[in-house]
């Protein structure tokens, strides 16, 4: 004979379901706001990749401009900076204040334009102004060239945005005492 037995059924585990739900809830919404916080990081480290990249290459190109500036120069530029600074008691020709032949934004005598103010720049590529500036370096006799030609040196710095430079050296031969 079998006996009918009656399971009984414990109710303490109502609602368990619910909070299983809700914990797996939050715990995807964590997740979900940690991965829009890497995904905006990411976007940001981007960015800022882009406009550096972007600084680089305007003061790449930017320097270029000052060898434009060589280019159309028949004789050797003189030192527009030839005023004492303001600490010195004599003019130091081996300081590069007193070796700049065009300044940044073309500024004159006594204005090293450092700090690149606005609406100063030398020009803008893709709406980044740069400004170079040109310093005489050295000059050495011409070889291949005649008594009177002389192979003069000099380094080219273009800045993008007062943030980021390029500094480059170039040559010119320049006929003297003609």
């Amino acid at each position: 004979m079998m006996e009918n037995k009656t399971i009984k059924v414990e109710k303490n585990q109502d609602g368990f379901a619910l909070i299983t739900a809700m914990i797996m809830m939050v715990v995807l919404t964590l997740l979900g706001m940690a991965a829009t916080n890497t995904a905006i990081m990411e976007l940001n480290i981007a960015g800022n990749e882009r406009q550096a990249s972007q600084r680089f290459y305007t003061a790449d190109s930017g320097w270029k401009q000052g060898g434009s500036f060589l280019n159309n120069t028949a004789t050797p530029p003189p030192t527009v900076n030839q005023t004492k600074k303001p600490a010195d008691t004599t003019i130091d020709w081996g300081s590069e204040y007193y070796q700049i032949v065009r300044n940044f934004g073309d500024g004159a005598d006594t204005e090293l334009n450092d700090d690149f103010p606005a609406n100063s720049q030398d020009g803008t590529i893709a709406t980044v102004p740069y400004w170079y500036r040109v310093l005489y370096q050295k000059d050495t006799k011409a070889i291949q060239f005649g008594a009177n030609y002389r192979d003069f040196q000099y380094g080219i710095n273009c800045s993008a945005e007062g943030t980021v430079e390029v500094e480059t050296q170039v040559k010119k031969v320049f006929r003297i005492g003609y």
